[in-house]
């Protein structure tokens, strides 16, 4: 059996607990600061590995519908993962590693990392005007699209699709794409692929949250050390 670490995150947590809360998946991913196709990813993968569902839907009634944390979901989100077995030992996909970028810090007009040449990042960290930093960023937390839409992230990035990687037995894609000469590592399923049309050589749009580049190495951030390199 795999260890639990490799299986569930504290972002499965976190999920349960706003769902607990919203009674709607895309309130929650919101909250959660991922889009609506990784939260149902990721609680599929959970029924996987607990053997049983976390969430079912619920329609009309005083609640006015919505989705419910079952029993086993409930149990999770009150008392962690410790609080439960993994009742299913079949494979699960572990979280991606994150991208790590490295540019030069800029504070005005607003604060961004300028990354190679010409890509530029708006973060929500401080850091010295001029400083070299080293960023990492979440596959999961990055949402793609073909054309523009109403979104709270500072950053959308133009670019093209150079590469859709799939694991066997996995409904999990990791898709490259380069954008301004940065090659960028995004998670995705099969559903939105087909559904933007995605493929090599492909135009997309991803939108990255300022608050979802984490720096790292520097004042009170951890260690890049054993970090992917691209």
């Amino acid at each position: 059996m795999k260890p639990r670490a490799s299986v569930v995150t504290d972002r499965d947590i976190a999920l349960l607990r706003f769902l607990r809360q919203e009674r709607s998946v895309v309130a929650a991913s919101r909250r959660v600061g991922i889009s609506r196709d990784r939260a149902v990813y990721r609680l599929l993968r959970l029924r996987r590995a607990f053997g049983g569902p976390v969430v079912r839907g619920s329609r009309g009634g005083a609640g006015h519908g919505g989705t419910l944390l079952t029993p086993l979901g409930d149990r999770i989100a009150r008392g962690g993962f410790d609080s439960v077995e993994l009742l299913d030992a079949r494979p699960v996909t572990p979280a991606a590693s994150p991208n790590l970028l490295r540019g030069v810090y800029r504070s005005s007009p607003a604060p961004e990392v300028r990354v190679g040449r010409s890509l530029r990042l708006r973060v929500a960290f401080p850091a010295k005007e001029g400083e070299r930093v080293s960023m990492l960023l979440d596959p999961e937390a990055v949402v793609v699209a073909r054309r523009r839409f109403p979104s709270s992230a500072r950053n959308v990035l133009g670019g093209t699709v150079e590469g859709l990687h799939r694991t066997r037995g996995s409904a999990e894609v990791m898709l490259v794409a380069r954008c301004d000469g940065t090659r960028l590592r995004v998670a995705i399923t099969e559903e939105p692929i087909r559904q933007l049309g995605l493929r090599r050589g492909a135009p997309l749009l991803l939108y990255v949250k300022a608050t979802a580049l984490r720096r790292v190495g520097g004042p009170g951030g951890a260690s890049t050390r054993g970090s992917p390199r691209w």
